[in-house]
């Protein structure tokens, strides 16, 4: 169970960043497909985002250039045009999202710790024990 420990915790950080926004998308889905139009453009919305929050999670998302920032802001915002009006609630509950993630990824410092610790003393008594033996 310990081995499985920090690959839990990152599954949970990930799901609590992003949980909440698809919670709430799921329950009004209907106000925001009305014309097929508007469901094309959210399944390549979201195809879009779940690449970037896959990227993301895997540590190589690092856009420095503006320019390509606001053309992602740009992109998202015609691809999820129908949902635009919730934006502030979208935008709180990730907020929301990221400080679970956020106190996830604090348990997730601390086990590596923990590990690291553990092999130190393991190395440690290694050495004790090697050592003991030649007096």
């Amino acid at each position: 169970m310990k081995k499985l420990k920090l690959p839990i915790l990152y599954m949970l950080s990930f799901l609590a960043s992003i949980l909440p926004v698809f919670i709430y998308f799921i329950i009004n889905c209907e106000s925001y497909v009305k014309t097929h139009a508007d469901t094309v453009k959210l399944l390549f919305g979201g195809a879009l985002a779940i690449g970037i929050i896959i990227i993301k999670a895997l540590g190589f998302l690092k856009v420095k250039s503006s320019v390509l920032i606001y053309l992602f802001l740009f992109i998202f915002a015609y691809l999820f045009e129908s949902i635009i009006s919730d934006i502030l609630v979208f935008s709180f509950l990730a907020l929301v999202g990221e400080a679970i993630s956020g106190i996830v990824r604090i348990f997730i410092a601390k086990e590596k710790e923990n590990k690291k610790h553990k092999k130190c003393e393991q190395t440690i008594e290694k050495a004790i024990l090697k050592t003991s033996g030649r007096v």
